[in-house]
């Protein structure tokens, strides 16, 4: 569910959904990827939080799996202002991690940012996901910051480093090693790069394994870790160690 379209089918005129309004409802939009020739309307017009473009069932199919990679997030649904990546990595690497109250902070600043009628806080990856690719900033937080994807590439290929969700899909397992190669951003990529995960225990790589060899090759996951540069001239660009489900989300359509 993109929040990015063209009013034309020539895609001149790009149009964000947080930039429509009600006058916008019942009109014909052309999906953001180029090449695609899928036809949108947008869903919840008039709200500018709330509203998102949907392909029309009768238009061709989206030619890319990144046409609707943002999904959905609503935003009346959480408090921004509670929002802390930092608090939220601890609860997610650890589960039987909770944090004191002296590291409930708000926001990543000093000043809270009030947005959002949501009384809940983000708590999954699959939630920090979707809100990352709606904005570009949340709570103070720079969006490019948490989520490595096809959208910040050119930033993040040849490394990532420190406390981040990796957008990604599977590959391969590692020779004579509990670990898993995936494709960064995605396959197929113009140029994508490998990445590692290792895991903590036996038992959790194969449950993953056999998950990842039933997933299809194109489906999107989402890996949450503190992703570190391999220790030589290796074949991938960065890992991470699973701990534990709460750090893999899997973004099947």
């Amino acid at each position: 569910m993109p929040y990015k379209a063209y009013r034309d089918s020539s895609k001149t005129k790009e149009i964000k959904t947080c930039d429509t309004t009600i006058i916008d409802k019942g009109k014909t939009f052309y999906c953001h990827t180029q090449g695609c020739k899928a036809v949108m309307t947008l869903v919840n017009s008039g709200d500018s939080e709330r509203a998102h473009f949907r392909r029309i069932s009768s238009s061709p199919n989206h030619s890319s799996i990144f046409c609707s990679a943002d999904g959905y997030f609503d935003p009346t649904e959480y408090d921004e202002a509670m929002f802390d990546f930092n608090v939220i990595f601890r609860k997610l690497m650890n589960p039987s991690d909770s944090p004191s109250n002296n590291d409930k902070k708000v926001g990543k600043d000093t000043n809270p940012i009030i947005g959002g009628g949501g009384k809940k806080q983000l708590s999954t990856v699959r939630q920090i996901y979707y809100m990352c690719r709606k904005y570009d900033e949340y709570n103070n937080y720079s969006s490019r910051d948490i989520l490595a994807d096809e959208r910040n590439y050119a930033t993040y290929k040849n490394g990532i480093i420190g406390n981040k969700i990796v957008q990604c899909t599977p590959y391969h397992k590692f020779h004579e090693e509990f670990a898993y190669k995936m494709n960064y951003p995605s396959f197929p990529y113009p140029n994508g790069k490998y990445i590692k995960l290792n895991f903590l225990t036996e038992k959790l790589f194969w449950e993953y394994y056999n998950k990842f060899k039933t997933t299809n090759y194109k489906d999107l996951i989402a890996i949450l870790g503190n992703w570190t540069l391999p220790q030589s001239d290796e074949m991938y660009i960065a890992e991470c160690t699973i701990n534990n489900s709460r750090q893999i989300y899997f973004k099947i359509e």
